[in-house]
C-alpha cells in the first residue's frame, strides 16, 4: 500500500485504500477516491471507509452488493459526497488458486499482470459512482488469480496529468508495468511511483495484490 498527499502542507484529502479479512477468510481490498481536498472530503472519506468495512464485515455478501448497501448507508446517513470505489474480495479455491472478485462504481480500473508477463486492465461496463441518487444494479467481476499473478489498484492522481486524455494515463501504465512480473508488491509500488510521481498535482493511492507463488 502506498499513499501521496497531493503537495506539501496538503496531508488531508479524499483518497484511501483499505484492507481486511471478513469471519469467513475471504480478503476484502478497496481504493476509493472521495471528490475533493480538503477537510471535508477527509471527513467524508472517513465516514464511508468505516462504514463500508461495516457493511463488507456484516453482510457477507460479494463487492456488487457490498457497495449497493453503501450506497443506501449514505443516503440514510446523510453523506454529502461523491466517491469512486473499487471493491474486491480474494477467495482460495479448493485447488489452491485464489478468485478475485470485484465491482466498481465510476473508478478506473484495476491492472493484472500475470505471472507471464501480460498486462491487462480489467475494464468493464461503466457503472455510477457513489453518492448520486439514481439506484444503480451493481455487478460482480471475477477473474482467476495463478500464484504469481499482481493486481495493482489506484486512484486516479496516478495517470492523471493536465492536458492528457484518461486513456493516454491508462496506457502508459501498462506500458510501464510490462517486465515487472517478477516484481514483489513492495518492488511494483516504488517503481510505479518512481515513474509517475514527478507530474501529479492529486492525492495518490497505490494497493498492490500479489498471489504468492
Amino acid at each position: 500500500m502506498r499513499y501521496q498527499p497531493a503537495g506539501e502542507g496538503a496531508h488531508i484529502g479524499g483518497d484511501w485504500y483499505d484492507a481486511f479479512t471478513l469471519p469467513d477468510g475471504r480478503v476484502t481490498v478497496v481504493v476509493g477516491d472521495v471528490t475533493g481536498h480538503d477537510r471535508r472530503a477527509a471527513a467524508a472519506m472517513s465516514e464511508i471507509r468505516n462504514l463500508l468495512r461495516g457493511i463488507s464485515y456484516a453482510l457477507l455478501k460479494p463487492p456488487a452488493l457490498v457497495l449497493t448497501g453503501l450506497q443506501d448507508a449514505m443516503q440514510g446517513f446523510a453523506v454529502d459526497a461523491f466517491a469512486t470505489v473499487v471493491a474486491a474480495q480474494i477467495e482460495r479455491e479448493d485447488h489452491g488458486t485464489r478468485t478475485l472478485r470485484w465491482s466498481n462504481a465510476g473508478h478506473p480500473p484495476p491492472v493484472l499482470v500475470a505471472p507471464d508477463g501480460a498486462v491487462r486492465l480489467l475494464e468493464t461496463r461503466p457503472e455510477t459512482l457513489l453518492g448520486t441518487r439514481a439506484r444503480t444494479v451493481r455487478t460482480d467481476h471475477r477473474v482467476q488469480l495463478l500464484p504469481g499473478t499482481s493486481v495493482i489498484f489506484y486512484t486516479d492522481g496516478l495517470i492523471e496529468r493536465r492536458g492528457a486524455a484518461l486513456d493516454d494515463g491508462l496506457a502508459e501504465l501498462t506500458q510501464v508495468l510490462r517486465g515487472c512480473a517478477a516484481m514483489n508488491a513492495e518492488q511494483i509500488c516504488d517503481h510505479l511511483l518512481g515513474h509517475f510521481m514527478g507530474g501529479t498535482d492529486d492525492d495518490v493511492v497505490l494497493a498492490v495484490v500479489r498471489a504468492r507463488d
